[in-house]
């Protein structure tokens, strides 16, 4: 085994190495040298569903075209929820503790406008164009045209399983966040705390009145980013497109064959691997910092 050189500076190390012996500590200086080898287990982090709980809604409402005199031809829609918009406060979106169970609260959701990504076919399944109308949905005015009693009433109240709480505005840190994930730029992402998101489904397209009846899932949600460790079942293996030429030359060669794929395994943290104390100063080994690929064998490393 190769000796370590001592470092005059101070190393932080787990409890766990500090107390293993030289022997089993080994001598493998990742800093130096990464380890080429498949890991059996992932260090992640990864946004996790604490708890979720959804609703089934449905209005009609107008396209905000003359379907009839712009597409002759439409004959079917089909709808995408792309954005959802609300205020927060009363009447609005609201979430409140739930009094003595703090780890959980009450969301009221009121006054949502969902914009939608509707696309019109003819009869022969040929896409005529997009149109982006917006609907509210739970509609807190009950003498708005999108309300109904019973499939699109003026709030509900949905209660989540929240144990990290919720995200805030960077304005005002009094104010909790319910964010939205979409399919705009702006919102096509997950926030810790609560998330909601939508689909949608087109139950009835009229196209002499030019307007869509359309059934929505709206989806709330709890996520937090949280390590965890997951069994690897290796690398994912991209298929790759090849440009056939009678050319034969090294380039050729290269372009019609295997995908470069650099493989630096991730370090296996903690029991039982401990490959944390890899992290030390060794005697070079006359690699330098060359880099993985999947020929590479390091001694000890099971591939």
């Amino acid at each position: 085994m190769a000796k370590c050189k001592c470092s005059k500076r101070p190393r932080i190390a787990s409890r766990t190495v500090q107390g293993m012996s030289p022997c089993q500590q080994g001598c493998v200086d990742v800093c130096a040298n990464p380890v080429c080898a498949e890991p059996k287990v992932l260090s992640i982090m990864a946004p996790l569903i604490y708890d979720e709980i959804g609703i089934n809604l449905c209005t009609s409402f107008e396209l905000g075209v003359d379907v009839a005199a712009t597409y002759p031809t439409a004959a079917c829609a089909t709808a995408k929820v792309i954005n959802a918009t609300y205020t927060y406060g009363d009447g609005n979106v609201v979430i409140n503790s739930l009094a003595g169970r703090p780890n959980c609260y009450g969301v009221t959701l009121s006054n949502i406008t969902v914009e939608f990504a509707v696309n019109l076919y003819d009869n022969n399944g040929r896409l005529l164009d997009t149109v982006y109308p917006t609907a509210v949905y739970l509609p807190s005015d009950t003498t708005a045209p999108t309300y109904d009693e019973e499939t699109n009433p003026d709030a509900v109240e949905l209660e989540i399983f929240a144990p990290y709480g919720y995200s805030y505005t960077a304005a005002e840190t009094n104010t909790p966040v319910l964010n939205f994930m979409g399919y705009l730029d702006t919102n096509n992402s997950m926030q810790q705390g609560l998330n909601m998101y939508g689909f949608a489904k087109v139950l009835d397209f009229d196209v002499t009145d030019s307007t869509v009846t359309v059934g929505l899932t709206l989806v709330l949600a709890s996520m937090y980013y949280t390590g965890y460790k997951v069994a690897s079942q290796g690398r994912i293996d991209t298929p790759k497109g090849s440009i056939i030429s009678p050319e034969d030359s090294d380039c050729m060669m290269f372009v019609q064959g295997d995908l470069l794929n650099l493989a630096i395994k991730p370090l296996d943290l903690g029991a039982p691997y401990y490959e944390e104390q890899y992290k030390n100063d060794c005697e070079p080994s006359g690699c330098g910092n060359a880099a993985c690929d999947n020929n590479d064998v390091v001694p000890g490393i099971e591939r």
